[in-house]
């Protein structure tokens, strides 16, 4: 096998991946609108309000990205998919916490609590984990009848599934103008996939011979990752212009490149024309 082709190969396999996330974000787009009655069942005020309920999005996105996209302060309910024991979660962000707050303490929607950033007070949690943990078992209940799969509250451990650097998020807006919250429920791709493959013939294809001339023109996003700094808030807070973060990891040490969390390949800093570069190196290298 040519040095070429040990890196086609991962790249064929790594596109491939990504059609299967994308068929699993098209099924939780397609429970969106039962997920949205659910959520409707599982906190009565928001129809007796009349609060607008629509899908922000259903897609396979990072976490760090997601979070980045919500409102603190967030409360989060850990979860698994069975069958399968697959991680996930229910995120709400402080528009939706404040939104059930209100509900919950018999307000009027027109002036919502103001939250505290820094998290949730206890009494504040224990209300909202409540009412989460009516919104996951709804849930639950519509995905076991569409399409087989219930969710069960559950703190997740490494002993469950193997992570996914990118759930598939099913983010659903409530309210509108200034008063709007999300409610994010993240899965596995896997479990997801269970009724569509089950529904895709069983007997091996063959791979068409084109799709590799047809994956030369994706695009990718590369990231060549130097290292990471663990620093405690304290110092990050006194950095000033001319400090230097010292990286652990000498100068001829390896990098990893990634492509959407994933490692394709590993080099070493080097540099070319007057910038920072990485040389290609063989996998076994250390």
């Amino acid at each position: 096998m040519t040095a070429e082709s040990d890196v086609r190969s991962p790249l064929l396999r790594f596109a491939l991946e990504g059609h299967r996330v994308r068929k699993a974000a098209q099924v939780l787009e397609r429970e969106s609108p039962r997920l949205v009655a659910a959520l409707r069942r599982a906190v009565p005020f928001l129809g007796r309000r009349g609060v607008p309920m629509t899908l922000c999005h259903a897609r396979a996105m990072p976490l760090v990205e997601l979070l980045e996209g919500m409102a603190r302060p967030l409360y989060a309910a850990h979860l698994v998919s069975k069958p399968g024991d697959a991680a996930g979660a229910l995120i709400l962000d402080a528009g939706a916490a404040a939104l059930f707050l209100d509900g919950v303490l018999g307000g009027d929607g027109r002036s919502l609590p103001i939250l505290n950033p820094n998290g949730l007070s206890p009494p504040q949690t224990a209300l909202i984990s409540g009412l989460s943990h009516n919104i996951i078992r709804a849930f639950s209940a519509t995905l076991q009848e569409s399409i087989g799969l219930g969710l069960e509250l559950r703190e997740a451990s490494l002993a469950h599934a193997e992570v996914e650097s990118a759930p598939i998020a099913c983010v659903l807006e409530l309210g509108e103008g200034e008063q709007v919250g999300r409610v994010a429920l993240l899965l596995a791709k896997e479990p997801l996939l269970t009724e569509t493959d089950e529904a895709e013939p069983t007997s091996p294809t063959p791979q068409d011979a084109r799709i590799p001339a047809v994956l030369e023109d994706v695009e990718l996003v590369l990231v060549a990752e130097l290292a990471r700094v663990p620093l405690r808030l304290g110092s990050i807070a006194a950095l000033r212009v001319g400090d230097t973060l010292r990286l652990d990891v000498p100068v001829s040490g390896l990098v990893t490149v990634r492509a959407n969390g994933h490692e394709l390949l590993r080099g070493r800093p080097t540099t070319s024309a007057g910038r920072i570069a990485v040389k290609i190196v063989p996998r076994h290298d250390s």
